[in-house]
C-alpha cells in the first residue's frame, strides 16, 4: 500500500487520475502541491502544499503523479526520486534522450519506480491485438493517427519553452504503438512538418527498420479527433480503433479487427476497460516488487531516442539514422 502526492493541479490530474486512484486498493491519495490555490480545492484532497518541493519533503508520501509540463517533468522526476519517491510521470517522460539517461542511472542507485504513464497500453483490446498479431503474416506496414483540434491559442502545447508540440502530446502514442506494442524497431526515421512554426502542429512520421518495412503515422493538434493504428500483412490486417483514448469513442469502447486479404472480417472485438486505474495497479506491484518495471523503464529510453531523431529529422529537413 502506498501513499501518493500530485505535483501540479492539471486537469488531466482531476478529471482521469483522481478518479482512478479512488478505485485502487492499495493506493491512498494523501497530498497534492500546485502554484494554482484556486485550483485545489475542487480535488479534496487532505493535505495541500504550496511548493513542490515541500511536498517531495514529506515523509509521509511514498509516490508522486507528476502532469506538469513537458519540459518540467525531468527535473521534478529527478528531485522525487532523490528525495526517494517513486515516480509516475505524465508522457513524455522527458523531452531528450539525455534527460532520459540521467533518470535511468538514479532509478538503478536508488532503486525506486519510475513509469511513463501511457495508460492506453493496459487497455483489454491491445492485448488482444497482441493475441491476434500473428495471423496476419509477416509484417508489411504499420500505419496510426492521432489528432485533435486545438481551439485555444494560448494553450501551452503550442509553447516551445514547455514542451510543446503534437509529436510530443500525441505522436508519442503512435510512435509507442509502433514500437512497443507491436513491436517495430526504426532504423531510419523523416520527419515532416511546417517549419515556420516553432512547434509542430501537425506532422508526419516515415521509418524503416531494417528489413525496410514501412512505418508511419500522423499526430495533429489542428485536425478534428482520431485515433488508431493498423497492421498489415501477408495474410491480413488488424485494425485498433480508438486505440488511444476509447473512453472518448461513441460507445466508451475500444475496438479490434481482424481481416483477411480481402478485407472480410475474420473477428471483431469490442472491448470497455480502465486503464487509467490499471496503470496505478501496475505501479503498485511495481512498488511492492510483485511486476518489474525494469522492461517499462527500457521502453522510455526507446521512445526518448526515437522522439529525439525524429525532431532531428525535422530540424535537418532530411532522413536521419536511429543510433545506439
Amino acid at each position: 500500500m502506498s501513499n501518493w502526492g500530485i505535483l501540479g493541479a492539471s486537469n488531466i490530474a482531476y478529471e482521469q487520475f483522481l478518479p482512478a486512484v479512488n478505485k485502487v486498493e492499495t493506493a491512498f491519495l494523501k497530498a497534492i502541491a500546485s502554484k494554482s490555490p484556486n485550483k485545489i480545492a475542487r480535488f479534496g484532497i487532505e493535505h495541500v502544499y504550496e511548493t513542490y518541493e515541500e511536498l517531495l519533503q514529506s515523509p509521509t508520501i511514498d509516490v508522486v503523479y507528476i502532469p506538469l509540463p513537458n519540459a518540467l517533468h525531468a527535473q521534478f522526476v529527478q528531485l522525487a526520486l532523490k528525495h526517494g519517491k517513486h515516480v509516475l510521470v505524465e508522457k513524455p517522460a522527458t523531452i531528450s534522450l539525455k534527460e532520459m539517461q540521467e533518470i535511468a542511472s538514479i532509478v538503478n542507485q536508488t532503486e525506486r519506480v519510475v513509469l511513463e504513464a501511457f495508460m492506453y497500453q493496459y487497455h483489454a483490446q491491445h492485448q488482444k491485438m497482441r493475441e491476434l498479431l500473428p495471423r496476419v503474416g509477416e509484417i508489411q506496414e504499420i500505419k496510426a493517427h492521432f489528432s485533435w483540434l486545438l481551439e485555444d491559442e494560448k494553450d501551452i502545447r503550442l509553447n516551445e519553452q514547455l514542451g510543446g508540440g503534437a509529436l510530443y502530446d500525441v505522436g508519442c502514442y503512435c510512435m509507442h504503438a509502433i514500437t512497443q506494442l507491436v513491436g517495430y524497431k526504426p532504423k531510419r526515421i523523416f520527419m515532416t512538418s511546417p517549419q515556420e512554426k516553432s512547434v509542430d502542429e501537425t506532422s508526419h512520421i516515415i521509418m524503416y527498420d531494417e528489413n525496410n518495412t514501412l512505418a508511419s503515422f500522423t499526430c495533429s493538434m489542428r485536425m478534428p479527433f482520431e485515433n488508431y493504428y493498423m497492421v498489415y500483412g501477408t495474410k491480413g490486417v488488424l485494425k485498433v480503433e480508438h486505440s488511444f483514448r476509447p473512453d472518448l469513442s461513441p460507445d466508451g469502447k475500444g475496438i479490434v479487427t481482424l481481416l483477411d486479404q480481402n478485407e472480410n472480417i475474420l473477428e471483431q472485438h469490442h472491448y470497455y476497460d480502465e486503464p487509467y486505474v490499471k496503470q496505478i495497479e501496475y505501479m503498485e506491484k511495481c512498488i511492492s516488487q510483485e511486476a518489474s518495471s525494469n522492461a517499462m523503464l527500457q521502453s522510455s529510453l526507446e521512445m526518448a531516442k526515437y522522439i529525439e531523431f525524429a525532431y532531428r529529422s525535422r530540424q535537418k529537413g532530411e532522413w536521419v539514422q536511429v543510433e545506439g
